[in-house]
Order: structure tokens, then sequence, then C-alpha cells
């Protein structure tokens, strides 16, 4: 009997408790392989090319050789570890290269190589904490990756960078939604990677369509629990060369340190149904991509890549003092940087709340980043003062409020969805992901901070409309000048208190309610 089948209660009662995020089920920061000794990587020295130049890709540096060492500095200016600290309360805090949501960290790095100087060829995982390489196969396995990716030339590219995303890492705080938060994460080391190989003099680009079995076979990671996510074929190739597709062991999966993932059917869905299955796949994929260049402004002086980097750290409070126009036109560039990718890239639109920044009026703004080499155009979509606003779109945070300046990455997803289908949305998020690591770089460089923070969905869609109806958010950041103390402060916007008492049945009469409140 039904009403005898004391499970459906059960169920309900709990799926339905609330409390904290188990501390308990916290995946550890770090991927280990245990049975398997390490490669120590040289120290890492610092770029001296401005930051700025080397993310817009305007700076000129002579293509060195790709050596341990120049590999060295890619992987440890992308997902190093920089610095540590101790908490009073909580303990050792470690930090990396390139912001993560939560600092959760699910992206790792692994190279597939030929033999360079000081490397011999193989397959490697790079493990941060500890600044070295764990060899997972020995011998040249880039003919499986041209084959995987339908393009001969990784075949004889010096070295090519997979990465990973553990989704539990990121999952286990944000669930299902973070599965977004894996893509702006890497996107985010995919900005410091791509600066770095410019600063080096190195070719470096984003493929985001291969054949995903097949490359994590390479890896050997389970394509359930962490999986590929994009390419970065580094260095010149050395010419076109027959390859062969090399049948492939089973070899150590590695530690991820947690057996106790929960599952989340939404996503695992999507990336699911985001997988290419061949390399005939991949190519037609591949020949739906449009193509998108933009000019960019010479850009101001800033600070040392490498230093940039060192001194990154999210900020947790800004001062609500201006910026200069001249350092808003820069980190707008900085974001809209031409990023060389399979998937020709401009899925994404980039909307502003201006706060406080010199010679600007405050307001909501359009960045045009298609006006030629001159670079991009500001368009204003409508003045007035917004702090209430951007705290209330940013989630309800005071950074909002308080930043010169937030910028919103927007994407018309039903376009790239039909452009690139399921794979689009990975591409859509990787690009947002790359043009907020980019401006992370860029403010750090000139000496502002900047931090991303999660959204209301839809009001932010709304708010900017009608010129962004039909777009979806998918990464914002806060740009301005770090307060002191750079603690989070309390927030409540006149918005939150307005929705908080319609909810409880006040009839909003009394004040009037903007429609864009009501899209979340």
């Amino acid at each position: 009997m039904a009403n005898g089948d004391q499970q459906a209660a059960r169920a309900f009662h709990d799926a339905t408790k609330l409390g904290y995020i188990n501390l308990l089920t916290k995946p550890p920061l770090y991927k280990s392989y245990p049975g398997l000794s390490q490669i120590p990587l040289p120290d890492a020295p610092s770029s001296d090319m401005p930051a700025l130049e080397a993310v817009t890709g305007t700076g000129t540096a002579a293509s060195g050789l790709l050596d341990l060492q120049a590999i060295a500095q890619v992987l440890h200016y992308s997902a190093g570890l920089i610095r540590k600290s101790m908490s009073a309360s909580a303990g050792e805090v470690h930090y990396r290269a390139a912001a993560s949501a939560g600092a959760l960290y699910p992206i790792e790095l692994y190279l597939v190589c030929g033999d360079l100087p000081g490397l011999a060829a193989g397959v490697y995982h790079y493990a941060p904490a500890d600044n070295a390489l764990t060899q997972l196969r020995t011998g040249d396995f880039r003919g499986n990756l041209a084959s995987a990716s339908a393009d001969e030339s990784l075949a004889s590219v010096p070295v090519t960078l997979v990465s990973t995303a553990i989704f539990w890492r990121s999952a286990w705080k944000y669930r299902t939604r973070g599965y977004r938060y894996c893509f702006w994460d890497n996107g985010t080391v995919l900005a410091n990677v791509l600066a770095t190989a410019n600063s080096l003099g190195q070719p470096a680009r984003v493929m985001a369509g291969f054949v995903d079995r097949d490359v994590d076979q390479v890896l050997g990671v389970d394509s359930e629990q962490e999986a590929s996510t994009c390419l970065v074929p580094l260095g010149r190739a050395a010419g076109g060369r027959l390859y062969i597709v090399k049948v492939l062991s089973s070899i150590d999966s590695g530690d991820l340190g947690f057996s106790d993932a929960i599952p989340y059917p939404e996503s695992d869905l999507l990336h699911s149904e985001s997988r290419l299955e061949s390399p005939e796949e991949v190519s037609e994929w591949r020949g739906h991509a449009h193509e998108n260049e933009t000019g960019s402004p010479p850009p101001i002086a800033s600070a040392p890549l490498g230093k940039s980097i060192l001194e990154r750290g999210s900020t947790r409070r800004f001062d609500r003092e201006a910026i200069s126009s001249e350092q808003l036109s820069a980190l707008l560039a900085a974001s809209a940087a031409a990023m060389p990718a399979d998937f020709g890239g401009g899925l994404t639109e980039s909307y502003l709340i201006v706060n406080s920044v010199d010679g600007l009026t405050p307001g909501a703004y359009y960045y045009s980043r298609e006006s030629g080499k001159s670079g991009g155009e500001l368009q204003l979509l409508k003045e007035g003062e917004f702090r209430a606003e951007a705290g209330h779109l940013c989630f309800e945070q005071a950074l909002g409020a308080d930043a010169s300046a937030v910028v919103f990455f927007l994407a018309d997803l039903d376009s790239a969805l039909g452009w690139l289908g399921n794979r689009g949305y990975r591409a859509a998020q990787l690009e947002a992901g790359v043009m907020g690591g980019n401006v992370y770089i860029a403010a750090h460089s000139l000496g502002l901070g900047a931090t991303g923070m999660t959204f209301f969905d839809d009001a932010v869609t709304a708010f900017f409309s009608p010129r962004a109806a039909g777009k979806s958010l998918l990464f914002l950041v806060g740009l301005g000048r770090t307060g002191t103390p750079n603690r989070v402060r309390p927030f409540r916007s006149k918005y939150g208190v307005l929705k908080d008492s319609l909810a409880r049945g006040a009839s909003g009469e009394r004040r009037p309610v903007p429609d864009w409140l009501y899209s979340n």
C-alpha cells in the first residue's frame, strides 16, 4: 500500500533539510599520485613584460627556448601555488595564481609533449603544491591528441597543455551551479596561460573541440568525476609530419581524495550531451566557428606580468573612490583582447554599471569591442546612480555597490548553441572566464582591486534590456580601489528589503517596483 510505504516521507524530509554545506565532505584542493615519483620543476623566473602588453598581445618578446624552465613558468603563473598564509581560526590558507570561485580550484593541468630540453617525451600531471611534474606515460603521445582534436599540427607542437575539471570540488559548495564555476575557473587559468605564453614569445591557442573520451584516456581520467575541458597547444609546430595513434594501456588515475561526491543530474547530463564522439564530429563542429578580430588601443603603463600575478588576490571591499577613465579603458581593452581559439571567440558581450569613474557619467553602459583598430567604445544605455542596483544584482553584496565599475559578461546562448551545439555552452563559459581573468591581471597591474561575484541571472538581463534582451549573464567582475580594511562589509540594498517585503505579502503600492526586479 502506498500510504504504508514510509520511504516517500523520509526521502522528502531528508531532501528539504536546511543546513550549512557539509565541511566533512569538502574535497581536497590537490590531486595526488601516491605511487608515482615526481620530477621537481625549477623555480620560475618572473616575467618583466608589462602585464597589459602580455594580456593584449601587444608586447614584443623574443621567442626563447621552450624548455623545462619555460614550462615551469607557464604552469606556475597559471595554476601554481604562489603564497601561503596562516589564519588564526582556520589554519594554513593557500593562494593560487588564478582566481577561483570559493577558492576551490577545480582545474587540473596536464601536459603531453615530445622530447624537450630537460624533459623527456610523455604525459605529465602538474602538482602545484610541490611545484613538480608526475610522469603518467612514457613516450610521445602527441599523435593521439592530433587525432582526438582533428588537428594534425598537435603532433608536432612541442607541448600541449590539457586542462581538466574535478567537478565535485566546485559542486560541493555550489551544487548544480558549480558546473558553471568550473568553466569560469578554467577561463581565469587560461587567461594566465595565454598572457604568460605571450611574455615568452610562444604562440598558444585554446581548443575547445576534441573527442572527450580519447583525450581523457590519454590522461587516465575517468570522464565522470574528472574530465578534460580544453587543450592549449604551446610553441611553434615543427611542420607537418606523419604521426601514429598509440594504443593506450591503463595507467594510475590518481587519488582525488574523496569517494562521496553527490551527483547532480542536470550538470552531469549537460556534460554528457556536450561531448564530441569522433574526429569527424570535431571537424564538423569546428567548421561552425566564426571569426571575430578586434583592435585594442595602446596599453597604458602597467606593472610586470609576473609581479601582477604573484600579488593577485580577490578584493573583499572597495573604498568607493573613483578610478580614471584611462584605467577603465585599459581594463576593457584587456577583457576584449582577441583570444586565439578554435571556436572563433566573440560569443560574449560586455555591459557595465559605472559608479565612479572620472570623466564618465554614472549609469549603465554597453561596451562595443567591434569599433575597429582604435579599440572599443562605451555606449550609455541609461544615466543614473545605480549603486543599490549593482549591489542587488551582485547577489546582495556590498562589493557591487562599492565598486567603481562592475563589468558583466553576457552571451547570446541561443546563438552559441545554434552554432556549436551543447559544446557552445562550454565555449561561451570559457570565453567569459578568460575575459574575466584578463581583467583580474590587468586590474592588479594598475594597482587596482578586482573580484568576481555570483549574481541574480535574469535580473541582470532585464536591467540591461532592451539592449541585452535574450542574453544570459555568464560572469562578472567588480573593479575599483581596494578598501581598508580589506574585509567584507554587511550590506542590504533597498531592493533586497523591498523584495523581502513583497514576498511577505506587502502590496508594493507605496514604492514603484521596477520591472527588472521581478526577473528573479
